[in-house]
């Protein structure tokens, strides 16, 4: 009996993640179900932070297969959701933290653009908006880790504080707490790297 429910959309993240423990990992049936219910929201974070649909992807694979790798460990101590969520956040971070130490630019030369664009007060907007964005994402890759993730939940995955505190597992108040100190951070890392302090 318990394998024709096994598998139905009706239980929880829970009894799915119980059912694949019970079993010792040899039926994979009750993860493949937690993947379709999250390769979407893993996706998002992923690409959210890598800003590619490619490296998303391919991390989102990353991230499914520790998962599977460590879901006999998993003590519940936490929801699915945010557990599998938190791998996320720190699978996109070392990628990130590997790509600095290789220092890659992957960047098409603003030049390289311009012959391509109309040379009106479109191409300095344009490229007013690309600076502020470049400068952003220095600002950004300046803060740290700590700092982006908070900013990353709030500010680009507009989660309320309550999820951030349980993402974290931290209270409600310093959640708030380090999303302003974030902020904080970003903001004057911002005016150094533009050269208005």
């Amino acid at each position: 009996m318990a394998t024709t429910l096994a598998y139905s959309p009706d239980l929880t993240d829970d009894e799915l993640v119980q059912l694949f423990q019970a079993r010792g990992g040899r039926d994979d049936r009750p993860f493949r179900e937690l993947f379709r219910r999250y390769q979407a929201v893993v996706w998002r974070a992923c690409y959210g932070m890598m800003r590619n649909a490619d490296d998303a992807e391919d991390l989102t694979q990353e991230v499914f297969f520790k998962a599977y790798r460590n879901l006999n460990k998993f003590e519940g101590r936490s929801s699915f959701k945010t557990w599998i969520y938190r791998i996320a956040i720190n699978t996109a971070q070392n990628e990130i933290r590997r790509r600095k130490r290789r220092a890659q630019e992957a960047e098409t030369a603003v030049e390289e653009m311009a012959e391509y664009l109309p040379s009106d007060t479109f191409l300095e907007s344009a490229l007013e908006e690309k600076q502020q964005r470049r400068l952003l994402q220095e600002a950004l890759a300046d803060v740290r880790p700590e700092e982006y993730e908070v900013l990353y939940l709030k500010d680009i995955e507009d989660r309320p504080y309550a999820e951030i505190a349980e993402i974290l597992g931290i209270s409600l108040s310093a959640a708030k707490m380090r999303v302003q100190r974030a902020r904080l951070a970003l903001r004057v890392s911002y005016r150094q790297i533009a050269g208005e302090v």
